[in-house]
């Protein structure tokens, strides 16, 4: 009996000072997983939850963000992993009425689309076939009729990651080509961006993200950005939360807007699955 206890503790002392393995995905698995590819965080249209405030000395307006990336089916190979998910992103572009605590919508736009996403080591993809639509709205101070908004397209983004000690750091770039629109305009744009993020408190994590983007159907070049810092205590495996101060440069992306000359600087709250 003292033998089998003392193999028995003996065997409990050895596996407690051997580290936790964590065991290999499933070949192929349904939401299971996070997503292989996050959407660049300055970009505009980047689909996530979000309440975001302009600065911009006057404003009145306010936008509010409900959209995700969820990553459906997950497939493994060795080095190579691919997932097939859904995009979908609701932006309403308010005004604050502050005598009466309103918001008088001015503009919605919607999206929604199937990204695919791969990574082998430190390069990812993404694949993304969506549709996006702008709506005008009731609030506008100067009422006008809308215009016609709507198109389909195809994007492909390519990233590079790696770390520096404790910082972390993705590039990227990619293109996008418009697969039908209404009303018709040049199809093409490209993009490049660079993010990085650093871990030097397990609290809060400074970050700082920038895109530029050549969007054909305006022939502007804009520039998007983002200085902030992700909360990990209000963080979990299946949710990230951030606090940005943003800033955008450019052409209106908002469809009912498009081409407008837009400079805005903002503040807000983040959050993604």
């Amino acid at each position: 009996m003292t033998a089998l206890l003392t193999a028995v503790m003996a065997a409990a002392t050895l596996a407690a000072g051997e580290p936790a393995v964590t065991p290999a995905p499933a070949p192929v698995n349904v939401l299971a997983e996070r997503t292989l590819f996050e959407p660049p965080y300055a970009h505009p249209r980047s689909p996530e939850f979000a309440l975001v405030v302009l600065l911009n000395p006057g404003s009145d307006r306010v936008t509010g963000v409900m959209g995700a990336r969820i990553p459906f089916l997950n497939f493994h190979h060795g080095e190579l992993h691919v997932q097939v998910g859904f995009d979908a992103g609701v932006w309403t572009d308010l005004r604050m009425v502050t005598n009466v605590f309103g918001f008088p919508l001015t503009a919605v736009d919607y999206l929604f689309g199937v990204p695919v996403m791969a990574k082998v080591g430190p390069f990812s993809a993404s694949l993304e076939l969506s549709h996006i639509s702008a709506h005008l709205g009731d609030g506008l101070l100067e009422p006008r009729a809308p215009i016609k908004y709507t198109r389909e397209f195809a994007r492909l983004l390519v990233a590079y990651a790696l770390a520096v000690q404790q910082l972390s750091l993705r590039f990227y770039a990619g293109a996008q080509a418009l697969l039908h629109t209404v009303p018709d305009v040049p199809p093409g744009s490209a993009e490049a961006g660079v993010e990085a993020r650093a871990a030097w408190w397990s609290a809060a994590q400074p970050y700082a993200a920038l895109t530029g983007m050549y969007h054909g159907d305006t022939g502007t070049f804009d520039v998007s950005g983002q200085l902030g810092v992700f909360l990990a205590s209000a963080s979990s495996r299946a949710f990230s939360f951030r606090l940005a101060l943003a800033g955008y440069w450019g052409s209106d992306r908002r469809g009912q807007f498009l081409g407008d000359s837009l400079s805005r600087v903002s503040v807000g709250v983040y959050g993604r699955f």
